[in-house]
């Protein structure tokens, strides 16, 4: 291991060769920190020990990153591996006989003759810290990483949570028509298209062929969706094949195991025939069909314990060959549309896939306006410059209007895909929709270009702030007090309570105040004390432009 010249004060840099797996080993005394930022994490929020902290990274699953946080939101140390490191165990925790934090790093699977270990002690904000690692990995990938085409940053619509595989030609051309009209650009097909069978299982998967009976004309039905003014993003799982496909015959004997008890396998991309079937599947849609996209899923049944390559695999390593798999499937796609869109779904966030995916997507959290907060800006600050869509946005009928813009407001730093049956919407719900979707466009710029800077990860965030060249917005959901620095700050209510607390906006200032529905509830011009009470009904947005 050979230390790199001082680049940046406060950060340090291993260059390691590695032929062979290697373990990196050392212990550092982080006591102010109280909860570990991980790529991976779902709700946990806390301080592991030593030895229930180890994660395992692979290419499609995770990232080599992770950074203590203190309880001013400062990175008191953040640990990190160059992106050309496909698999390792990732394993940060508290040693008991210590009390310090003990750091290990056991790589196992590089592109190349050796990878970087950058260890970060500046006392910075743990958003920027993060920020400079995906600084780091951008530089490494350079021309390599996908353009995100500028649909991809634009409202959809998804068929999972409104018709789940009970979907079809006919309920697609109208969820279709009813997006264009609420101003949605794009719908995502998703699981059902390739089966008759609705019992949520994956025993047909594998032959990726649309059913005759909803999608008798594939081709015609795309090109109507089209005309509507959409783009069409169509759903396949290539790792699975269920013993019920067309495939199943020959491919049984090319899998890693089975992954939904026995009637569901996961493909072996090291075997070139596997990678081949796999990329016929995934070009036809676009060449045949005329669709605009892929939303790949499941790509992290691929992260399995790694068994021994057997003949006719041309290498050793499963990430390799999904690697292979997946770069061959955007060169042909690219030929077909140079702005094709490829989902990818939390939790493969590693920078490897940069390379393919066009869009992210929080991991599946239905009805759950906090997790969806938590999961978008968990994939934001480690993003780059990625599109991250929020999981699709589901409520109940008969919920109160506050509520639905509560799942908005959970998504307010992402990309939304919507999937309520829109055609169905009371009036009232149809006000808060039409609203919150044309607020995300108009704020756009703040929320999904701005820097982000979130408060206390410990508590899932309890302030999230975006800072953009116009404007800030802020949204507040358990911490009520918000600091005013800028001439223009946008206040979302998405807390429990309606009393909010604004420090900084001394003299001066004009505020607007408007409900869930954009209903303007009041406005005054006045000189706000240094702590300025303000009413903001739940679910509601202030306006504050200071003279």
């Amino acid at each position: 291991m050979r230390e790199q010249p001082a680049a940046e004060p406060g950060v340090l840099r291993y260059d390691v060769t590695a032929d062979e797996p290697v373990t990196l080993r050392w212990t550092w005394p982080a006591e102010d920190a109280i909860t570990l930022w991980q790529a991976t994490q779902g709700s946990r929020r806390n301080l592991p020990t030593d030895w229930g902290s180890h994660r395992e990274v692979r290419s499609v699953r995770s990232a080599p990153v992770a950074s203590l946080v203190d309880a001013q939101d400062r990175a008191v140390i953040t640990i990190s591996l160059s992106s050309n490191v496909r698999g390792c165990d990732f394993a940060v925790g508290v040693n008991e006989e210590t009390a310090e934090q003990l750091i290990e790093l056991t790589v196992d699977d590089v592109e190349g003759a050796g990878f970087t270990l950058r260890i970060d002690l500046r006392a910075q904000h743990f958003s920027d810290a993060l920020r400079a690692v995906t600084a780091e990995w951008t530089a490494e990938l350079g021309s390599r990483i996908a353009a995100v085409p500028a649909v991809a940053r634009e409202a959809m619509y998804s068929t999972w949570y409104s018709d789940h595989q009970h979907v079809s030609a006919a309920s697609v051309e109208r969820h279709a028509r009813a997006g264009t009209a609420y101003g949605t650009k794009a719908v995502i097909v998703d699981d059902g298209w390739q089966t008759d069978d609705t019992r949520r299982g994956y025993a047909y998967c594998g032959d990726w062929e649309p059913t005759g009976d909803t999608f008798p004309d594939m081709a015609g039905h795309v090109r109507r969706v089209h005309e509507l003014g959409q783009r069409y993003v169509l759903w396949l799982a290539p790792p699975l094949i269920g013993v019920y496909s067309k495939a199943w015959a020959r491919f049984k004997d090319r899998t890693l195991g089975f992954a939904d008890g026995e009637v569901t396998a996961v493909l072996d991309p090291r075997y070139p025939e596997v990678r081949e079937h796999l990329l016929e599947c995934c070009i036809r849609p676009v060449r045949d069909w005329g669709v605009d996209g892929l939303k790949l899923d499941f790509i992290d049944s691929w992260a399995r314990e790694q068994l021994p390559a057997g003949p006719g695999t041309d290498c050793e390593s499963v990430d390799e060959g999904v690697e292979r798999f997946l770069q061959a499937v955007t060169d042909e796609l690219r030929t077909l549309r140079s702005d094709v869109l490829i989902e990818f779904r939390q939790d493969y966030v590693h920078p490897r896939l940069w390379q393919f995916g066009t869009f992210l997507r929080a991991g599946d959290c239905a009805l759950d306006p906090v997790e969806n907060r938590v999961r978008t800006v968990d994939c934001r600050l480690l993003a780059g410059d990625r599109a991250v869509h929020s999981d699709m946005l589901l409520w109940h009928p008969s919920a109160s209007v506050e509520n639905v813009a509560l799942q908005f407001i959970g998504a307010l730093f992402s990309t939304v895909q919507v999937s309520m049956d829109l055609d169905a919407l009371s009036a009232e719900h149809e006000r808060v929709v039409r609203y919150w979707l044309e607020f995300l466009r108009d704020h756009s710029d703040a929320l999904l270009h701005g820097v982000l800077l979130p408060s206390r990860p410990d508590a899932r965030y309890t302030q999230v702030r975006a800072v953009g060249t116009a404007e800030t917005v802020v949204a507040v959901f358990t911490d009520p007090v918000v600091q005013v620095a800028d001439a223009r700050t946008v206040v979302v209510n998405g807390s429990a309570g309606r009393r909010l607390y604004v420090e900084g906006a001394s003299g001066a200032v004009d505020l607007v105040v408007s409900d869930c529905s954009g209903h303007e509830v009041y406005r005054e011009t006045t000189s706000a004390p240094a702590v300025w009470v303000i009413d903001v009904p739940l679910g509601g947005v202030a306006r504050i432009v200071r003279s």
